[in-house]
């Protein structure tokens, strides 16, 4: 899997368990250590913002429980999932069919002449 393909991973991941929860974040449970690492790359790229301090207190409260961490889309990770989903799929590799799509072989006929 490529990088990019990796974060848009991580950014679906984010919007999905966000939405589910209600507030928007992801939290500490919910995400994988690899996925909640490629989390803190993509802060640095203006993709993810983390939880502060007081953000994951609320979040604590909330949950019962206490939350050591959290992250939720910024913006622009909004927009990167959306181009990323907008995009059209690979091709597949020559002679193999999409599973969408039939193959169709294609010859040349000499014009009679």
């Amino acid at each position: 899997m490529r990088s990019w393909e990796r974060a848009l991973s991580v950014l679906e991941a984010l919007y999905e368990r966000g939405q589910a929860a209600g507030h928007g974040w992801t939290l500490d449970t919910e995400l994988l250590p690899p996925h909640q690492q490629q989390a803190n790359a993509l802060e640095n790229q203006g993709l993810v913002a983390l939880a502060g301090r007081e953000d994951r207190a609320e979040l604590s409260v909330l949950e019962s429980r206490p939350v050591r961490w959290a992250a939720r889309l910024t913006p622009y990770g909004y927009d990167t999932l959306a181009y990323g989903q907008s995009r059209p799929r690979a091709e597949p590799p020559p002679g193999e069919a999409a599973p969408d799509r039939q193959s169709v072989s294609f010859f040349s006929v000499a014009a009679p002449g």
